[in-house]
């Protein structure tokens, strides 16, 4: 199920990973509000956990999402990723966000918690920008509200030319992934994604070519490559060695039998246009296009 975010209606920012940057977070911050949504922030947003690995403890995460959740913000955008929400994966008012169908958006580490949400029976999920990574981006800003707003229901959300096509063909099913480490760190736990008849979206940042294989052969020895419909590949920022055919063989290898497509516009670097995650898709390599059916 998916409920439009309406046009006047509050958005909440929460900081569930990594510490945030105060100028990037607020050039974000500035576009957001640009567009007429109130914006409600997380309290715990400035602060810094012990490590000075996440954006506060864990338990001050936690309570800045439940602080959003109370003051009415239905569609929560993450302020950045990088790492922290595989800690707390199991502290999250689940039952909570599946009741009150609560849309997140975010990409990177927040692969970790829009798929099982999708899985749960929540909302419709959006992997896209961030406000501290990349909705400062006109046109990837614009796409994310488009998608948020409902506008890009049923209709095209990625062209596929001919020189995206790995492997032909047509599928259908559920659209599950993101970032693929952070989606192999969910395999054997209950907060791992429903695989079967899955489009698989991944993406990447900063792995070279031999990582991306170990993710890979991990995905395929564990059986769960077997059981996904198609496979769509974005962008691998900054990841050595993929470049002459060598990513695209390796999608090959390790993903026999089903269409794959790569080079879509999404994942880290400049361009990150949002995609839903849990919604019903079609690949189609012949029309070229991949398709929000419902």
């Amino acid at each position: 199920m998916f409920q439009p975010l309406g046009a006047t209606e509050p958005v909440g920012v929460v900081a569930l990973s990594s510490p945030v940057e105060r100028a990037s977070f607020q050039a974000g911050l500035d576009a957001i509000e640009g567009l007429g949504h109130p914006v409600i922030v997380a309290p715990n947003l400035w602060d810094r956990s012990a490590l000075g690995t996440t954006a506060g403890e864990d338990a001050s995460r936690i309570a800045g999402l439940e602080a959003v959740l109370d003051a009415g913000a239905r569609v929560i955008l993450a302020a950045r990723g990088g790492f922290g929400v595989t800690r707390i994966l199991e502290q999250l008012p689940w039952e909570r966000l599946v009741r009150e169908k609560i849309t997140f958006a975010g990409f990177s580490d927040l692969t970790a918690l829009l798929n099982p949400l999708a899985a749960a029976g929540g909302s419709v999920q959006v992997h896209g920008p961030m406000v501290a990574a990349g909705i400062d981006r006109l046109a990837a800003r614009i796409r994310l509200f488009d998608l948020l707003a409902g506008r890009l229901r049923g209709r095209i959300v990625f062209e596929v030319r001919a020189s995206n096509v790995v492997r032909p063909g047509r599928a259908r099913g559920h659209a599950i992934g993101g970032n693929l480490s952070v989606l192999c760190c969910l395999l054997g736990t209950r907060f791992e994604p429903d695989w079967d008849g899955a489009i698989l979206f991944i993406e990447d940042v900063g792995e070279p070519l031999y990582r991306l294989d170990r993710l890979l052969t991990h995905l395929k020895s564990a059986g769960r490559l077997k059981r996904v419909a198609a496979v769509v590949s974005g962008r691998l920022h900054r990841c050595r060695g993929t470049g002459g055919g060598a990513w695209e063989r390796l999608l090959r290898e390790t993903a026999p039998d089903v269409p794959i497509v790569t080079g879509l516009p999404f994942g880290h670097g400049a361009v990150n246009m949002a995609f839903p995650v849990g919604a019903y898709v079609e690949l189609d390599t012949k029309v070229g296009y991949l398709l929000w059916r419902d």
